[in-house]
């Protein structure tokens, strides 16, 4: 092969370079995920494999043969591992590693004779085949997922399935052992660029959706209780009030929380607030939604409520908080909650609504606490002005 020929094969393993330095890039600046340095690893090791393959270096052919099926066992069983972590599954490793010792012991054993070319060439492509299947099997929910899992999963299965036929077109080189133009160097090279560079942007399209995903998520989301947080509320609210004639509003606050936190510790506080948080998400209706408002305080959103379904929801929250058994956190600590209550029509601003029961609370407070206070006899709620 003349030095342009070199050149050009060349940009094969070039490209799959800058995929391991583009994945290692995303690696390191992208919370250090595990299949972005799998996917490197496996892209340099492919990469390695293939320039020595064309180098023809080491020029001792027993070493060549062994040390490009060590990158070639490396870069399948990474990508398969790249795989599998992306869905934060394990390739069975045995199995994997087993495969991947016999395809090294038959490229070896066939390293001697090169009439048996075909036989080093369609044992890597089995052994690829077969580990790719392990790494597909543990991911096989992605075939039922979204839109962007179920296309990388089917394009991994392609080209696994692509490996047995390519193996055939396998032909023993005309002169010497390496790069040639026949035509399975062509397919080949044709199956990296479509299927390797395209299975690589799938999988940095569906990292980087869910990690839009997950921050959206975790906008909305306390980061003590997991529940939602004022933002989370706010988009149920501007999501499902306007389409209500009715909704209910219920403010909880922890009795004596400071006084909790003063004689038990913070981190017995913060332990409160989580069961409390079980505790309301547990009692609710299946329509409602519950979030932390604040501090110890929570609120509850009950689309369509009227006053007594509204106030029943608040007298099961209490009665469930105030007969919970909080000794496991402490030893003697006990724990109660006071709320108030009111269900408004659909031309009640929110801002009214949120005032009224927020001074409900504070009147639940001041008649002694754990208790529910709504809406009293012969009160009447002032409309929005612009109801």
């Amino acid at each position: 092969m003349n030095n342009n020929d070199t050149l050009l094969a060349l940009a094969h393993p070039l490209i799959a370079l800058l995929l391991a330095a583009m994945f290692y890039g995303a690696w390191r600046y992208a919370h250090r995920q595990a299949q972005f340095l799998f996917f490197a690893m496996g892209f340099a090791c492919y990469a390695g494999g293939i320039s020595m393959l064309i180098l023809l270096w080491p020029p001792w052919l027993l070493a060549n043969i062994a040390l490009t099926g060590v990158a070639y066992a490396c870069a399948i069983f990474c990508f398969a591992r790249g795989l599998t972590a992306l869905e934060d599954r394990r390739l069975p490793g045995l199995p994997a590693v087993l495969v991947l010792a016999v395809m090294l012991a038959i490229r070896m054993a066939s390293a001697h004779d090169e009439s048996l070319f075909r036989l080093r060439v369609a044992t890597t492509h089995v052994a690829a085949a077969l580990v790719f299947l392990l790494a597909l099997w543990q991911v096989r929910h992605m075939a039922r997922g979204t839109a962007l899992e179920r296309l990388l999963f089917w394009c991994v299965a392609a080209c696994t399935a692509s490996l047995l036929p390519r193996a055939m077109l396998a032909t023993r080189p005309a002169d010497r052992y390496g790069y040639d133009h026949s035509l399975y160097w062509e397919v080949m090279q044709t199956s990296f660029y479509f299927f390797g560079i395209g299975v690589a942007f799938l999988m940095l399209g569906l990292t980087s959706v869910r990690t839009i995903s997950s921050l959206s998520q975790a906008s909305r989301r306390d980061p003590l209780t997991g529940m939602n947080n004022r933002s989370g509320l706010g988009e149920f609210l501007a999501a499902r009030l306007p389409r209500c004639a009715r909704y209910g509003l219920i403010m909880v606050d922890v009795d004596h929380f400071k006084g909790i936190n003063d004689r038990y510790g913070h981190p017995a506080g913060d332990a409160v607030l989580k069961l409390l948080a079980a505790i309301m998400e547990q009692g609710i209706r299946a329509d409602d939604a519950v979030g932390r408002f604040g501090g110890e305080e929570f609120m509850v959103v009950l689309p369509e409520a009227s006053d007594d379904e509204a106030r029943r929801v608040a007298e099961r929250l209490r009665v469930a908080a105030a007969a919970q058994d909080f000794s496991d956190i402490a030893p003697g600590l006990q724990c109660t909650v006071s709320l108030g209550v009111g269900s408004f029509e659909h031309g009640v601003s929110f801002e009214l609504a949120y005032a009224t029961v927020d001074e409900r609370l504070a009147r639940a407070k001041r008649l002694g606490r754990n208790r529910v206070v709504g809406k009293e006899p012969g009160w009447a709620v002032r409309r929005s002005s612009g109801a």
